[in-house]
């Protein structure tokens, strides 16, 4: 790794939304958690705090050196998990993966195995908790002329589970969902953190279905002023010019954006934190939500399952980009 650059500049904290949070202040920080400890036979002490982190890649942005801070964090991870209790809402996630194959439950029906050739993996979060958005995502990619299948054979991609240090049961669910993917040619997602773990890990070059969108004409399908809420993976993940392909697209089809200079900030809804730390994830959730109703919207559209997910759970209406778009033949 690349830990031995830092030059203790503090940017990386400075950037991190949970340290600055007041529901994180027992979180050690990027440098202490991603940098310091790692390198010293101490770092197990650190303990569960080191899972306050939800990986959104801020630090690393802020971070002059280029170090790969979130990187370390998961290494930690590994051996944090060997040495410490997990915490209760891990437990139930790994529990709903070694018996449904995803990280939450599903009664989601419409499975569509057609032998089409692109796959559409909508992610846990979709298909448990939100399954209007992976109707609305399905619908929309069929009229933007990508025909797809939705298999109930593709489990959770194993990306929280790497999240809490379960590396060897997120193993397990990449051989599986690789024997499932080896039967198309193309895998659209909805969700970034997906989109992240296919590409970084399985060496999938999946797409995101924002990075499908531009090149298309499209028209809204609601009304007032809207903000974005930018994911985190989709933006320092995936591509940094994923917001602006966001924002062109709604502006194109009619929508009346609002844009901020917190669009892109965390939610609180990543890296194992909405699961493990509930109140501080619903802290920073809270203060994204006081930013947007002070900027007077009617509401956010996103691209992330997570985002609309912990926003939504603090009274704001959030909708995902699909469920505001439709294609103009």
């Amino acid at each position: 790794m690349n830990e031995g650059r830092c030059i203790k500049c503090s940017s990386c904290m400075r950037a991190c939304p949970v340290l600055n949070d007041p529901q994180g202040k027992t979180f050690p920080g990027p440098r202490t958690v991603g940098i310091d400890a790692p390198r010293f036979p101490e770092a197990l002490s650190i303990g569960n705090d080191a899972l306050m982190c939800t990986m959104c890649h801020a630090c690393e942005w802020a971070c002059p050196s280029s170090i790969t801070i979130t990187r370390s964090m998961s290494m930690l991870r590994e051996r944090l998990a060997d040495a410490v209790p997990s915490l209760p809402g891990h437990q139930r996630m790994r529990e709903n993966v070694r018996e449904y194959g995803r990280t939450v439950t599903s009664d989601f029906t419409d499975w569509k195995e057609s032998g089409e050739r692109t796959l559409y993996f909508p992610g846990c979060i979709g298909l448990g908790r939100l399954p209007e958005l992976v109707r609305s995502a399905s619908k929309l990619l069929s009229s933007m002329g990508i025909p797809h299948d939705i298999s109930p054979q593709a489990k959770c991609c194993g990306s929280p589970l790497l999240k809490v240090g379960a590396k060897q049961e997120a193993s397990s669910l990449q051989q599986n969902n690789l024997e499932t993917f080896s039967a198309y040619d193309n895998i659209v997602t909805s969700c970034p953190g997906c989109t992240y773990q296919l590409r970084e890990v399985y060496g999938i070059e999946s797409k995101h279905l924002v990075e499908l969108m531009p090149g298309k004409k499209y028209r809204s399908t609601v009304e007032g002023r809207w903000a974005l809420q930018v994911p985190c993976h989709l933006k320092r993940g995936l591509d940094p010019w994923a917001a602006e392909y966001m924002a062109a697209v709604l502006v194109q089809a009619g929508v009346d954006l609002v844009r901020l200079p917190e669009e892109d900030l965390c939610c609180g809804g990543g890296g194992g934190l909405l699961s493990g730390f509930p109140d501080t994830s619903a802290s920073l959730a809270r203060s994204k939500v006081r930013t947007y109703r002070e900027a007077g919207v009617r509401g956010v559209i996103t691209a992330c399952p997570f985002c609309a997910l912990n926003l939504g759970r603090e009274g704001l209406l959030v909708l995902d980009i699909s469920q505001v778009l439709t294609v103009v033949d």
